[in-house]
């Protein structure tokens, strides 16, 4: 999420720092909701786009990893069950 960069910021910082995922634009309410307390915050979401866990603070590959392959096997798991 970014707070005090606009659009055009986050764009530029996009070209210097590859990412293939979304970033929130927002001001300071929604710091405030989200209590972000710090910056990078990163929020990982499931399917249904509840937010299942919130990492504050520079983090290597293998913390997002360890964050988002347990909600991909509940997706994996959800749908064999379905079948």
């Amino acid at each position: 999420m970014s707070t005090y960069d606009g659009a055009d910021g986050v764009r530029d910082f996009w070209k210097d720092v590859k990412q293939d995922y979304t970033v929130l634009l927002g001001d300071q309410s929604v710091e405030s909701k989200f209590a972000v307390s710090g910056l990078p915050t990163t929020f990982i979401l499931d399917r249904e786009g509840r937010i299942r866990a919130k990492i504050v603070g520079e983090r290597k590959r293998d913390t997002f990893e360890a964050a988002v392959k347990p909600l991909l096997e509940e997706t994996a798991t959800a749908k064999i069950a379905d079948q």
